[in-house]
């Protein structure tokens, strides 16, 4: 019986809609953004809770539930103008001697839209931590090269030689850099939408669209006027918050990170 009221008592935070780190822990092992490196497990864990502190989180949890595996888990708490957030990362072996990292970002409340990925900017710290060895490129990756007096080139990296950088993939659908004719070289790291943002742009909007129109209604005294002007401002920011959600969530950042190439 006691290990009954023990195991409910674990589930009202998700039954409330809140994350846990157990829940984190129990994501699939592909889930989230990933990046490889040519780093120690050792290594990356250490880069990885460097960029989570710098993010003004804290570890909750470490763990290596596999061989070769490690398992970083960490969050804040919420605040006045947030929900909170948990960040898991995982570490496991991958192909050709690297390792992949892969990471995926949660809001303390599961029901909240609006949360932004934050695995793009993790991903981007951990790479100011690293050497050049261990960045890449690898095959695989999405870059962005930007050749010499020309329009930056973006493309998925197909080979790479001590001074040649091929994109693309198959044949006549290539393009061959000379890495040092190039001016910069940078590798995507993941992309998030802009959901809080426009919404909070559509009900900014939408509520003096709203108030103007409601304000227009003529042969009514002032106090229902003043009743017409408010719920058109309501209504209008309902509407304005769901279209400019909409957009924003169709709108994408992409970040990109600098690689090291001279």
């Amino acid at each position: 019986m006691q290990l009954k009221k023990i195991s409910s008592l674990a589930l009202l935070p998700a039954l409330a809609g809140c994350a846990t780190v157990g829940m984190m822990k129990e994501l699939p092992s592909d889930a989230g953004g990933l990046a490889s490196y040519a780093a120690t497990p050792d290594t990356l864990v250490a880069v990885a809770e460097a960029a989570i502190r710098q993010q003004h989180m804290r570890i909750a949890d470490t763990s290596q539930p596999e061989v070769g595996v490690r398992v970083v888990i960490a969050s804040r708490p919420p605040g006045l103008f947030s929900n909170g957030e948990f960040v898991r990362v995982r570490i496991a072996p991958d192909s050709e001697g690297l390792m992949a990292v892969r990471i995926v970002t949660q809001s303390g409340y599961l029901l909240d839209l609006g949360h932004r990925n934050g695995a793009p900017q993790l991903f981007e710290r951990m790479d100011t931590q690293l050497g050049v060895a261990a960045l890449g490129p690898w095959p695989g990756m999405r870059v962005r090269a930007t050749p010499h007096g020309a329009s930056p080139i973006i493309g998925t990296v197909a080979r790479v030689t001590v001074d040649t950088l091929v994109l693309g993939g198959g044949i006549g659908n290539t393009t061959v850099l000379r890495i040092p004719a190039l001016d910069g070289l940078a590798v995507s790291r993941g992309s998030y939408r802009h959901v809080r943002e426009g919404a909070l742009i559509g009900v900014l909007v939408g509520a003096v669209i709203g108030g103007v129109l409601g304000g227009q209604s003529e042969g009514t005294s002032s106090y229902y006027q003043g009743l017409n002007v408010f719920a058109g401002v309501l209504v209008g920011a309902a509407a304005g918050g769901v279209v400019g959600g909409v957009a924003g969530a169709s709108v994408r950042t992409e970040v990109w990170s600098p690689l090291p190439i001279h």
